[in-house]
């Protein structure tokens, strides 16, 4: 079992990311972070000791399952990887949006 890792953008320059393993009822919550690689590293931070995979979501939407070891050392590219596969998802329901409007 991996931890489930959830960054929320609650608004500019201002992150909250939560952190279960198993029950969702226990969580480790850190507000007020500045950015999606702050999230990052502070939570690889805190399971690097314990753990090798978390599974990273934003905002409810998961985007996969990274090494802890990246999080902690390669934040900014991974911060800019999972920024791209978001743009990726967001266009994608654009592009069936327009599509289903226009059948």
């Amino acid at each position: 079992m991996h931890p489930q890792v959830d960054i929320r953008k609650i608004r500019d320059r201002y992150f909250n990311y939560g952190v279960s393993i198993g029950s969702a009822d226990d969580r480790h919550l850190r507000e007020g972070l500045w950015s999606i690689a702050e999230c990052l590293h502070d939570a690889a931070t805190a399971l690097s000791h314990h753990f090798s995979v978390a599974v990273l979501s934003y905002e409810g939407r998961q985007l996969g399952a990274y090494r802890i070891a990246a999080m902690e050392h390669e934040t900014l590219a991974l911060a800019e990887t999972l920024a791209a596969k978001l743009r990726v998802r967001e266009a994608g329901a654009c592009f069936r949006a327009g599509a289903s409007l226009s059948s």
